[in-house]
């Protein structure tokens, strides 16, 4: 999920039991979708957050996000 908070995007990651027995962890996705916002993040497997600076690069950081985990 990102949400824009005081003009800034804020991603936030979190991962299932299933998700992360697939090698999805939620500091990996945090941190691809975020240097795509131009910033950086990080957390545990299963919770994560991060963010950056450019809200208009949203809908680019859920798509690099989208791409790992169907493996494109």
């Amino acid at each position: 999920m990102i949400s824009v908070v005081d003009a800034k995007p804020v991603l936030v990651v979190a991962t299932s039991e299933e998700a992360r027995d697939a090698g999805m962890k939620a500091g990996a996705l945090v941190k691809i979708g975020s240097t795509v916002l131009g910033g950086g993040g990080g957390g545990k497997d299963d919770f994560a957050q991060g963010g950056g600076t450019d809200v208009s690069k949203i809908d680019s950081a859920l798509l690099s996000i989208e791409q790992v985990i169907s493996g494109k």
